[in-house]
């Protein structure tokens, strides 16, 4: 009997310790990158605010610099309008602090009443800050349809 205790004691030990043991970053950063596509679609600006850094910036294929103060305008006035939005070929690498995030989006998108629909590939660069992932830059760049 005092085995089975012993025993069960054990197990609930090492199920309280696997329950609190972190996420990998790469599964975090992934899965804030879907979070950004989404609350874009959906103007949620908190979660924009929460994980894009108050010093990011982006860099866009007609090369413009852009700031999280623009981009936050941008989805909040309806400048930026994302219908639809697909990530894929996502590749995340951290190094300590540092992640770069490589990737595509298929998406149906138009700024200030154009249209900029099509696929894009990106470069995002996250860094761990108080304990959590923030989006730091971007570098954003259309890619053409082949012929």
């Amino acid at each position: 009997m005092k085995r089975m205790i012993g025993l069960f004691a054990v197990n609930i030990l090492l199920t309280c310790v696997a329950g609190t043991m972190d996420v990998p970053a790469e599964t975090t950063i992934n899965d804030s990158e879907a979070a950004l596509g989404e609350a874009m679609f959906h103007k949620d600006l908190t979660t924009l605010d929460r994980l894009v850094g108050g010093d990011w910036t982006i860099q866009s294929d007609s090369g413009t610099m852009g700031t999280k103060a623009g981009f936050l305008d941008d989805v909040r006035s309806g400048a930026l309008i994302i219908k639809s939005f697909r990530l894929h070929d996502v590749h995340v690498r951290v190094l300590g602090d540092v992640a770069f995030v490589q990737g595509f989006d298929d998406e149906v998108s138009s700024y200030k009443g154009k249209d900029n629909s099509g696929t894009y590939n990106w470069l995002d660069v996250w860094q761990r800050r108080d304990g959590r992932w923030v989006s730091v830059a971007s570098q954003l760049t259309r890619v053409e349809a082949r012929k």
